[in-house]
């Protein structure tokens, strides 16, 4: 078969060391439940085939933490932000007319079929992982541009709709699994496969539900006979195999209707999944259900939403006020001339990108760092902020309204709280999507050491390119 690239040429490269890669995208994994577990001894084989030849990180996902806008970096090393999917839900104010049963330009969630339309809406300019291995092989995942053989493509939907009826997210994993070792088998360069179990439990039945942590153990097992097929064809110690995940999950105990109080209010919310509401003034869209995008519209304009508004024109029309009342977020943070106001009942922070990246604030911090902060990158700003409540919030932040499609404000979630309450079958018991560290930090582990301490998952990109294609794709 024609390759675009010769294995020889690729392996004389120092930097590209690997003659295939396999990424194991664990889907709602946090950091802490995963170092626990392995703690315990419970993952033996992600142990011994991965960290102990290799490395364990904790990284930072990005916000929103959630599917679809958290796989972008992994697989095209951009923030959501940078690629315009500020949500797993979001409306574009330019583009957004008045919407109809029928359709709804403008506007998306990625759950349900308008997720067809996520490889549609990721930059076309830049590659994706599957773009540089011609071979490559796909389960499960979602992002899928430039994947030669999807290998779940056709039977996807049938798998999840058995798994989500019947509660059976083992057997999604163990299909899963199945494919993984048949891809190994024909001998393809790239393999992505996305394990959807541990999330789909958690959300369901909690963070550390018995089903939640025996699919854990199941996942592992699989990981199990990855290996053992990796040695039988002889690629144990030429194949890279990163594992990692999207996002974190925290456990939930309380729902909260931001749709609905805003309603009441006065301020006709649009929300998924009914968005024919008569002449509404704002929409909320959430993702996760510990993060919204919401969406205001101009009182000065009849016809469309309008551009994008800064934070005080949120406040004069009356929007931070009313959120502030609700017990369960976290803050609340909008445009200003030159960068970021975030909002909390007790104070507030401004985030500023002009010279450096600069933090101040007054009163109580809302982003808990309890000190103004300058730094010269957003490496030193990644730092500065890795073992805090928000790891990497000054990024973050100034990421997420780089999207024309972002919100003019973005509200988080407190742990324990999701904003979401109507329209939810079957009741969530975790969330993610939030920028607290729960939810954002999430495990790293490969069978080839990094080498640094403070990772993204944006980083986890070029890690695994650097290693295989090399840092010039060839």
């Amino acid at each position: 078969a024609s390759r675009f690239y010769d294995i020889k040429k690729r392996m004389s490269n120092n930097a590209a060391r690997y003659e295939k890669l396999i990424f194991l995208l664990v889907d709602g994994v946090p950091f802490s439940i995963f170092h626990s577990l392995l703690k315990k001894g419970l993952l033996p084989n992600i142990d011994e085939h991965l960290i102990k030849r290799g490395c364990l990180k904790k990284a930072v996902s990005v916000f929103p933490s959630t599917t679809g806008p958290a796989y972008i970096p992994l697989f095209m090393g951009l923030m959501p932000g940078e690629a315009n999917v500020p949500g797993i839900r979001w409306l574009s104010k330019q583009n957004y007319i008045k919407v109809s049963k029928y359709k709804s330009p403008g506007i998306c969630s990625y759950i349900g079929p308008d997720s067809l339309s996520f490889n549609e809406h990721i930059p076309a300019g830049r590659k994706t992982l599957f773009e540089y291995f011609p071979k490559n092989s796909n389960i499960f995942n979602m992002l899928t541009r430039g994947c030669a053989n999807d290998r779940t493509k056709k039977n996807k939907l049938w798998h999840y709709a058995y798994s989500y009826l019947l509660s059976r997210w083992d057997h999604a994993d163990d299909v899963a699994t199945k494919n993984l070792l048949e891809a190994v088998e024909e001998g393809d360069d790239l393999i992505v496969c996305l394990y959807p179990g541990i999330d789909e439990f958690a959300h369901h039945f909690g963070t550390t539900s018995g089903k939640t942590i025996r699919e854990y153990l199941n996942v592992d097992r699989g990981i199990g006979l990855l290996f053992d097929q990796l040695k039988k064809k002889g690629l144990y110690d030429k194949t890279l195999v990163v594992l990692s995940s999207d996002h974190g999950l925290t456990d939930t105990h309380t729902h909260i209707d931001v749709a609905g109080h805003l309603n009441k209010k006065g301020l006709r919310c649009l929300e998924y999944p009914v968005l024919w509401k008569k002449d509404p003034v704002c929409a909320s869209m959430v993702s996760g259900n510990g993060m919204i995008n919401l969406y205001i519209k101009d009182p000065d304009k009849k016809d469309d939403w309008g551009t994008k508004l800064h934070i005080d024109k949120c406040k004069e029309l009356g929007y931070v006020s009313a959120l502030l009342e609700l017990k369960g977020i976290d803050f609340i943070a909008g445009r200003t001339k030159d960068g970021v106001e975030v909002l909390s009942r007790e104070g507030k922070g401004i985030i500023s990108n002009s010279s450096g990246i600069k933090y101040e604030f007054t009163g109580k911090d809302p982003l808990r760092y309890d000190r103004n902060i300058l730094v010269q990158n957003k490496d030193e700003a990644l730092k500065e902020t890795f073992d805090s409540y928000f790891p990497d919030g000054l990024v973050q932040l100034l990421q997420i309204f780089d999207a024309e499609r972002s919100g003019d404000m973005v509200i988080s979630a407190t742990p324990g709280y999701d904003l979401r309450r109507r329209y939810e079958f079957k009741e969530h018991h975790a969330t993610h999507g939030a920028l607290n560290a729960e939810q954002m930090l999430i495990p790293f582990a490969s069978n080839h050491d990094i080498g640094k301490e403070y990772v993204r998952s944006i980083d986890i990109f070029n890690f695994m390119k650097d290693l295989t294609v090399g840092k010039e794709a060839l």
